[in-house]
């Protein structure tokens, strides 16, 4: 313990050994000099329904794909000699062939019916993760390019050489793929596109198949030949038959399961099971189960074509074993919600639930759902995984996307769940059925401390198709006065019939997100047009808008200019290469700053900066060095950098990319990355005030703050060097009682958490030793450190 320092200076020293050489940084601390004030919100997440990190992650609902919405149906199918793709979610694959093809060519004809790009063309497919695939009218519809997935934890990424060019709407064209070891060439309409030799890491065998992304289209004319003239696959496969189960399902018994789409009792799809006399049904899995747990679910059903009486049991199995079952009542002609309770004899970590017929007949299913007792009685939401948000205390989260926000119909997901539809679009490997919706999203907020922002849908062709602007404004402002209206207006009365009589206060509302697509012009205009009609509804609220991605400051330039006087924050995105943990955070400090200059000179000197998405692309620990780095660049500019908010929050580990998240789970546990555990400290150790540092601070990133009442001082540093760095701190006008170090270093830029092990990454107290007026500690090579200094 420090004593007798007041009005004196105390030196602390950041070293590797206690020896009083000289430090490599040596500072003074000026807590008497604020430069600016830090908001909290820096801290703020972002939460979107992708990667099932609501539906099936933090809503507590065990049953994925509740709905069957989510099929091949609706993307893949067959109509004469055509395989129809007639969905517009992206990363639709189909692929096809034998796994061992090694050298071949693939030639097929395809036309682009609607959307936003061109074709997938896969060849040399391994597995979801092992793929090539030409990507022809790729990148908004300017370029063709081979890319490759390797299976190594990061996404797929363009090889080779990129060429110009576009894919029209309603054209048939011809495509040949032609593989020789490493070599790849392609043909568009028999002219080469492109001539290519992979690396070693090459792909040497495997199954072709056929994609898209945001787009319509069909393919015709498929044919596999080997390079000596053998045919090995031509017309359409057999796999492309019509599906009988929904994704996440699987069909079980000696009956026979089909998808249908004509009369479902909600949305567009449901299943049909026939049984002959035994048992048939649908089952899915895992779900960890607890034994002495009820688990409270229903399942909407009616009678078949048949019209045979029928009952159907509900279970709960861990392989021949059953842990639960009950009967439900026979389903009449219309459809009927059939509720059940199924108490666990025994614990099963994968454990799967059954939805069978019993006897002969046939019975249409919809809208199967459960979850455990103990979870409705809180609120709905998975224990583990609310604990982990609220452990990061995020003062904002941002919500419901992204991009999922560019088609999200709020109004489809409130009321009674079952009675929700689902998300327009498939995302990211997620077909949200809108159970967590505005009611939860709000619940969830105030469970955890933090005020909820809103993204609204500004109805863009892009993502809701042609026309109809006059309708997503109504809906935006709508969607204010369900928020925050009184309980006895229009939708503040829908809101109470919900539950919630008193106004949810909304205080921060996001003009759609990421626009760039139609023009900085076009949504300059937007803003102009919904900015003063939304703060009609509600003078009180704070508007966003959508600013650029990257460091592209033309886009903001224009629109402060156009829009300025229409917005309070300004939403800039940057996502990083991990491999720029160390030189990013500085770039990204110039960029602020540059901004910064551009809000001052226009016609709303007020705007604040909110970094709404940002993160490296990594769950190792360089996204953890990244992610203090551009906390201390959030602090360094407080003056004008007001909120902030990482993506990915929370991600299944099932997800095929984008594997950044905070939070990762599966069905049994979670683990934080190192940007958690680093944030985590960061904003456990906040104070409101930036205090000046004289003197050379690098090779480390520095920030000093303390608090409000001045008993506190924080010192926060980033060492993305390979060696250990000593610091001298000079800290004048206080008395120190005490100082303590709390630091993360892994030892190796690989070094990650896991389900298995999910504290490998973790802060460390540090040894500090006590000299006459300083402290001594080492701060290790590739770390992040915050050293606490509370006063008297």
């Amino acid at each position: 313990m420090m004593r007798n320092c007041v009005h004196a200076a105390l030196t602390i020293l950041v070293m590797g050994g206690v020896s009083a050489r000289a430090a490599d940084v040596s500072v003074t601390l000026r807590p008497d000099h604020v430069l600016n004030h830090i908001d909290e919100k820096i801290y703020g997440h972002f939460l979107e329904h992708i990667y099932h990190s609501c539906n099936g992650g933090l809503w507590g609902e065990l049953i994925w794909n509740r709905s069957f919405e989510q099929n091949q149906l609706g993307q893949w199918h067959v109509e004469d000699d055509q395989i129809v793709q007639d969905s517009m979610a992206t990363d639709q694959r189909l692929t096809f062939g034998d796994p061992r093809w090694r050298d071949y060519e693939f030639s097929l004809a395809a036309k682009k019916v609607g959307g936003d790009e061109g074709f997938l063309i896969l060849f040399r497919v391994q597995s979801k993760n092992e793929f090539y695939w030409a990507n022809l009218g790729g990148w908004g519809n300017i370029h063709h390019r081979i890319e490759r997935g390797l299976n190594d934890g990061n996404r797929w990424g363009g090889i080779g050489p990129q060429v110009d060019g576009r894919i029209d709407t309603g054209r048939w064209y011809r495509i040949r793929v032609r593989c020789e070891g490493r070599h790849f060439q392609v043909f568009l309409d028999d002219k080469k596109l492109i001539d290519f030799t992979d690396d070693a890491r090459a792909h040497l065998q495997g199954m072709v198949g056929v994609g898209t992304w945001s787009t319509r289209a069909r393919f015709r004319n498929v044919r596999v030949t080997s390079l000596d003239g053998k045919i090995l696959l031509e017309g359409v496969p057999d796999t492309v038959a019509r599906p009988s189960v929904a994704l996440h399902w699987t069909h079980y018994g000696d009956g026979r399961a089909y998808i249908e789409q004509t009369g479902a009792f909600n949305a567009n799809y449901y299943q049909r099971l026939v049984s002959t006399g035994g048992e048939t049904g649908l089952r899915q899995g895992p779900i960890d189960v607890h034994a002495g747990e009820t688990y409270v679910g229903s399942i909407w059903a009616r009678r078949g074509m048949s019209g045979a009486p029928v009952r159907m049991a509900v279970r709960l199995v861990d392989g021949k074993k059953t842990l639960a079952e009950t009967t439900l009542g026979q389903p009449t002609a219309r459809w009927k919600e059939y509720p059940f309770q199924l108490a666990a004899r025994a614990a099963a970590p994968n454990a799967v639930i059954q939805v069978g017929l019993v006897g002969q007949g046939d019975v249409c299913v919809d809208q199967v759902s459960m979850m455990p007792r103990s979870w409705r009685a809180q609120g709905g939401f998975r224990p583990d995984l609310l604990a982990a948000i609220a452990a990061l205390r995020p003062p904002v989260i941002r919500w419901p996307g992204g991009c999922f926000a560019s088609a999200y119909r709020w109004k489809q997901a409130i009321g009674p769940q079952a009675a929700r539809l689902p998300h327009p679009r498939e995302i990211w490997n997620d077909l949200d059925v809108y159970s967590f919706g505005t009611d939860e999203f709000v619940a969830m907020c105030r469970r955890v401390g933090a005020e909820p922002l809103i993204v609204v849908n500004i109805g863009t062709t892009t993502w809701n198709g042609p026309g109809r602007q006059t309708e997503f404004l109504q809906e935006a402002r709508d969607w204010i006065e369900y928020c925050n209206g009184p309980a006895d207006s229009q939708w503040g009365k829908v809101r109470a019939a919900n539950g919630h009589p008193d106004p949810f206060a909304v205080k921060y509302w996001e003009i759609d997100n990421e626009t760039w697509h139609m023009g900085v012009e076009k949504y300059a205009a937007a803003v102009n047009r919904f900015g003063p009609a939304m703060r009609q509804v509600d003078p009180s609220i704070k508007l966003i808008a959508c600013g650029s991605g990257g460091y592209n400051q033309d886009w903001n330039r224009t629109l402060i200019a156009r829009a300025g006087k229409n917005f309070d924050y300004i939403s800039t995105h940057h996502y990083e290469s991990p491999n720029r943990y160390a030189t990013g955070p500085a770039q990204d400090e110039q960029f602020y700053r540059a901004l910064g200059r551009i809000i001052r000179e226009g016609p709303n000197p007020a705007i604040k900066i909110d970094c709404s998405e940002w993160n490296a692309q990594s769950t190792d620990w360089r996204t953890g060095l990244y992610c203090g780095g551009i906390l201390n660049v959030f602090e360094r500019c407080g003056d004008i950098l007001e909120i902030g908010g990482p993506a990915l929050f929370l991600r299944h580990v099932s997800a095929r990319a984008w594997d950044n998240a905070f939070i990762n789970f599966d069905h049994r546990g979670w683990f934080p990355a190192p940007n958690y555990v680093v944030m985590q400290l960061w904003h456990d150790h906040y104070a409101p005030n930036r205090i000046a540092v004289e003197g050379k601070t690098e090779p480390l990133n520095l920030v000093a703050t303390k608090s409000a009442d001045g008993k506190r001082v924080f010192c926060k540093a980033v060492n993305t060097t390979d060696k250990g760095v000593s610091v001298e701190l000079r800290l004048n006008g206080l008395s120190v009682k005490n100082v303590s170090l709390r630091i993360v270093a892994p030892g190796e830029l690989a070094a990650r958490n896991s389900l298995e092990s999910p504290h490998h990454v973790r802060p460390q107290s540090g040894d500090v030793q006590e000299t006459d007026h300083a402290l001594r500690f080492h701060m290790p090579p590739i770390s992040c450190g915050v050293v606490e200094m509370r006063c008297e």
